[in-house]
């Protein structure tokens, strides 16, 4: 009887040190599941980087102000060639089109895999010569992605200037054109922004030491 005890003794000790793969896999598959859900939550949680300027744009006393009528071509190539040479290959791969609305495409990492996007922004001039451009729709791949996610990808993944706010909740960006500045001090507000007419004006404002 107490070999028998003994023997039993042995198999149920035998058997708690077995391992059961299929435990091991479910619980496995269960803690990625609760760590998807929670980059998940923290992805989708709204990002606002940098703050509006709502200052009026203050012109120097002896400050040249002209003002300026371009298109959306010239917008286009100007804007572009910016963000390719001037911001430290921050923006590379991205590209910005002005034609019935603004378009900024790119490539951003969505669940750690590289896609394509492209979001549509429409413009408007504030009343202190900024400009904002705010969320209307966006492609992304297959996806079915909305806006603000997609804002609060490019601003974790992008370095934008300080001149530059996004508020992902609120789905628009703000150019804080009143903040901006070339290196001989010309700085740049909006007038007016017509799309349709392909009409776009703005005032270059020159101090007067930049062409002495």
């Amino acid at each position: 009887m107490a070999e028998q005890r003994s023997k039993n003794n042995k198999k149920s000790e035998k058997e708690k040190r077995e391992v059961n793969p299929w435990k091991w896999a479910f619980l496995i598959v269960i803690g990625l599941f609760i760590g998807l859900l929670i980059w998940l939550f923290v992805q989708l949680q709204p990002v606002k980087v940098g703050e509006e300027n709502k200052e009026p744009f203050e012109t120097a006393e002896d400050d040249l102000v002209f003002e300026v009528s371009t298109t959306k071509e010239d917008v286009t190539r100007l804007t572009n060639k910016y963000l390719n040479q001037e911001l430290d290959g921050e923006f590379e791969g991205f590209s910005f089109d002005l034609e019935d609305s603004a378009e900024l495409s790119g490539e951003i990492e969505v669940f750690g895999f590289p896609i394509e996007f492209s979001l549509f922004m429409t413009p408007y001039v504030l009343e202190n010569g900024n400009l904002q451009l705010r969320g209307e729709s966006l492609n992304i791949g297959s996806l079915n992605l909305p806006i603000s996610f997609a804002m609060a990808q490019i601003s974790r993944q992008v370095d934008f200037p300080e001149w530059i706010a996004i508020d992902s909740e609120d789905q628009f960006i703000i150019v804080n054109l009143n903040e901006f500045s070339l290196d001989n001090g010309t700085q740049f507000s909006l007038e007016r922004i017509n799309l349709q007419e392909n009409d776009i004006r703005l005032n270059i404002h020159l101090p007067l030491d930049a062409v002495r």
